[in-house]
């Protein structure tokens, strides 16, 4: 595989992962009704994977270097 289709293909990945997050934020009061939490806690799973991915990526890149 050459090093421009592997560039393509990180960054099409990338943009699916980091936009993910915001597809939770349409969902948040029907998550927050199932599991009987508030709109405002069930909002910090936004939170929780931005740190994750901000923290993971970095990590995980540089394990697969």
């Amino acid at each position: 595989m050459s090093n421009s289709l592997k560039f393509v293909l990180l960054a099409i990945v990338t943009f699916f992962v980091g936009t993910s997050e915001y597809v939770i934020a349409g969902f948040l009061d029907i998550i927050a009704k199932d599991t009987g939490i508030s709109v405002a806690s069930a909002g910090q799973l936004i939170s929780i994977f931005s740190l994750s991915y901000a923290v993971g990526t970095p990590i995980l890149v540089a394990l697969t270097a």
